[in-house]
């Protein structure tokens, strides 16, 4: 006997076909099914619960004949139905199984691309209604809704039933569902309209139960059948059980969503990629007055190391929110930041500060697509003026959660000291100077279990100073002159008149002599003054070595727009030096 053609999809979508087949001797579709109140799924049967949730699809259907796309077309049975009543039908999907099962079931008229979303490409206003049937969940919001928007006609309807993420908890890890209430805000920033809204959840819930106790009922047969390892199948069975907790506490969803396209945005929200690298610096040099080289963006933003959002108008960006990462040590637990760049608007909208203007539409795209509780990012910090962290409150973007302060010594070139020493840290000719950047970096993170701060290990100092394709930076190791234990390591910038204390990697006991050791060879190279850039909450710890204290007008936000660590967690937490600040 020929083996079910499902046998062939992807995993686990090949044991959610085979469970439901072995029990039921069928399998039309694998979407969730919608259960009533009073019913029992095992009586009304996973087929008729199927069944629902296409009926509630077919029935916000314009009538035919309608030019349909439908993105993720799983077993082909709802295009099959489709065609029967008359829509025109166009069905995309990236697995070649599933494409091969369709084509068994839809004989002719059928147009199937075996392709993503993304790679799709026809004439603009192709259809009137786009469809997605729990397919919507594996796309970014933004490209789901811009390219929507572009392949529908006028007034045409967007139609998405799917699972959907409705809050998020801080002991939640990550996660691949998308918020509702952000899915929302990018819809209508992209120029749709709800017209509806239908929570599912409680009807849904019922056929993931049912799912689990069938693959656990046919576990055996589906080894076999499906030449699985246990693990893989204990594996998904912890991870549909971990499901069942999310609907049971209110963090998953199963929602129906039906838009209408509206007229074209002003400005079209974007994330940006590699591919608008020239766009990106035509704009900071028209704000900024300045160019940024390719090498510079290179350094800030290949390689994954960054990520931004964009506004933008007839065909150039007229502002964008871009962000670096930053690995954190958060109250002694690893966690991963962004570091802020690049906030830049064109002079000419400058003045559209509103909840409706490109520098609203960036700066809150942005966290919601990035940060926050279950996203890799926790939270951002930046170096805002006064200003701009005003206009950032104003909006809703930002709290204030501490300040910069500029401290100041005289230099000295006196005589070397008794028990300590100086000298240049030479990494690339010697492995040993990078493993004492580790071994300080161990020490110091030990003193931060109350505070937060940017990791400063080897990786870090070679990319941040080592790396830098336009400035040179003075790595310096202090060391106990008679054992040779390292103290601490400083990072320098030198100018005419001032040398500036970029960085610090040391136990906090050894400040005082990293100070002093660092006045004395700033003197020896003839500059007079040495400055320190750090966070208010910790100036105390230099004006004791003699430093005087300046403040300044340079503000540490906190994100307020997403769910994430609240504003109580973080006031006055950060250690945050001129190094962090200076990545111009």
């Amino acid at each position: 006997m020929k083996p079910p053609e499902h046998i062939h999809l992807t995993f686990p979508l090949n044991v959610y076909a085979h469970s439901l087949y072995l029990q039921q001797g069928q399998v039309n579709y694998l979407h969730y099914g919608l259960v009533e109140e009073n019913e029992d799924v095992w009586e009304l049967g996973a087929l008729a619960a199927q069944q629902r949730s296409t009926d509630l699809l077919l029935a916000r259907l314009p009538p035919p004949p309608c030019r349909i796309l439908e993105v993720g077309i799983g077993l082909g049975t709802l295009a099959a139905l489709l065609m029967e009543q008359g829509y025109q039908v166009t069905g995309i999907c990236p697995d070649p199984y599933q494409i091969a099962i369709a084509r068994q079931r839809i004989h002719s008229g059928f147009r199937l691309q075996c392709l993503t979303f993304e790679e799709f490409n026809t004439l603009e206003q192709s259809y009137e209604v786009i469809l997605l049937q729990e397919s919507a969940q594996y796309l970014k919001p933004l490209t789901l809704f811009n390219k929507a928007h572009h392949l529908l006609s006028e007034k045409g309807q967007l139609l998405i039933i799917d699972e959907i993420g409705l809050r998020r908890c801080p002991q939640d890890s990550l996660e691949g569902l998308p918020l509702l209430k952000y899915s929302l805000a990018q819809a209508e920033r992209c120029g749709f309209k709800l017209l509806e809204q239908l929570d599912l959840s409680k009807k849904a819930a019922p056929t993931l139960d049912y799912l689990l106790s069938i693959i656990q009922i046919h576990q055996q047969q589906l080894l076999s059948d499906l030449n699985l390892s246990a693990k893989q199948l204990t594996d998904l069975v912890d991870s549909l059980r971990l499901y069942q907790d999310k609907y049971r506490d209110g963090r998953y969803g199963y929602v129906l969503l039906r838009f209408e396209k509206t007229k074209t945005p002003y400005w079209r929200v974007v994330e940006i990629t590699s591919n608008d690298q020239e766009a990106v610096r035509t704009l900071f040099e028209r704000v900024f007055k300045n160019q940024m080289s390719k090498a510079l963006w290179e350094w800030k933003y290949g390689h994954g190391r960054g990520m931004a959002m964009a506004a933008w108008k007839k065909g150039r960006i007229v502002a964008h929110y871009g962000g670096v990462l930053r690995e954190l040590c958060y109250f002694g637990v690893p966690k991963t930041g962004v570091q802020i760049a690049d906030v830049m608007v064109d002079e000419k909208e400058r003045g559209i500060l509103t909840r409706q203007g490109p520098y609203f539409l960036a700066g809150a795209t942005f966290p919601e697509y990035y940060a926050g509780y279950g996203n890799r990012i926790l939270l951002g910090f930046g170096f805002p003026t006064g200003r701009a962290i005003r206009v950032a409150e104003l909006l809703g973007l930002y709290a204030q959660v501490g300040k910069m302060t500029e401290i100041r010594w005289s230099t000295q070139s006196g005589l070397p000291h008794l028990w300590s020493r100086i000298r240049h840290l030479h990494p690339l000719e010697h492995a040993a100077d990078r493993e004492i950047v580790n071994h300080l970096w161990n020490q110091m993170q030990g003193g931060f279990k109350e505070a937060i701060i940017g990791v400063r290990d080897w990786d870090y100092i070679q990319h941040r100073y080592i790396s830098h394709p336009l400035k040179h930076y003075d790595i310096l190791v202090v060391s106990n002159r008679f054992g040779g234990e390292p103290l601490g390591l400083v990072v320098l910038s030198r100018e005419a008149e001032i040398c500036k204390l970029l960085d610090i990697i040391a136990p906090l006991k050894h400040l005082n002599t990293l100070i002093k050791q660092t006045q004395r060879i700033v003197g020896r190279w003839g500059i007079p003054t040495l400055s320190l850039w750090i966070t208010e909450n910790f100036v105390n710890l230099f004006t004791q070595t003699g430093g005087e204290s300046y403040p300044l007008d340079v503000r540490i936000p906190h994100c307020i727009w997403y769910d994430g660590p609240p504003v109580s967690e973080v006031q006055g937490k950060w250690w945050l030096m001129g190094g962090d600040t200076d990545f111009m």
